[in-house]
């Protein structure tokens, strides 16, 4: 599979299947740049996914980081639904990154698969470390316009320790022309 960012294959492992991230090299980038962007996002994401484990959110485990590539865990499962208890529970997890100072960055149903009723939260690809109260409205925003039932989602973010506050810029960065 080909992303933005990153193309993912399968690799074998010690006799389990895996899931490879390899940062391909963008030829617009003056090299020594895009050198520099592949590595560092990289080594962030794999930052980010151990991180977001240690909050109490399931993602991939990270086995291998080199320069330019992770080797992962591969998370069978489907992509979030629009059922109120998933919704729910996938804003409880945005709410346990955000209280660990993570903003995803591409926090979709697409980017949060679903086996046996649990929630398992993959590509943290665009994410970075954040306190910021636009950083995480950002974040919700980006949820809140792919699905319908925002209540239950809002349902379980209410867990985020400033969501008062997010949902105070929230407001203010609809307002904003980019979002009318």
């Amino acid at each position: 599979m080909r992303g933005a960012e990153a193309v993912l294959s399968f690799v074998d492992l010690l006799g389990t299947r895996m899931v490879r991230k390899d940062r391909r090299a963008k030829a617009y980038r003056v090299p020594e740049l895009d050198l520099k962007i592949r590595t560092e996002r990289t080594r962030r994401e794999a930052r980010l996914l151990h991180k977001a484990k240690l909050a109490g959110v399931s993602t991939p485990t990270v086995y291998s980081v080199d320069e330019f590539s992770i080797i992962m865990t591969y998370l069978k499962g489907r992509k979030l639904g629009g059922n109120a208890r998933e919704l729910g529970a996938a804003g409880k997890v945005l709410a346990s990154l955000h209280n660990s100072g993570i903003i995803h960055g591409d926090f979709t149903p697409y980017n949060i698969v679903v086996d046996k009723g649990r929630l398992h939260v993959i590509d943290f690809g665009l994410g970075f470390f954040s306190s910021r109260i636009e950083d995480k409205a950002d974040d919700l925003i980006t949820m809140l316009r792919c699905i319908e039932n925002r209540d239950a989602f809002l349902s379980g973010y209410r867990k985020c320790k400033d969501y008062d506050a997010v949902m105070r810029r929230k407001s203010q960065i609809e307002m904003r022309a980019r979002y009318q």
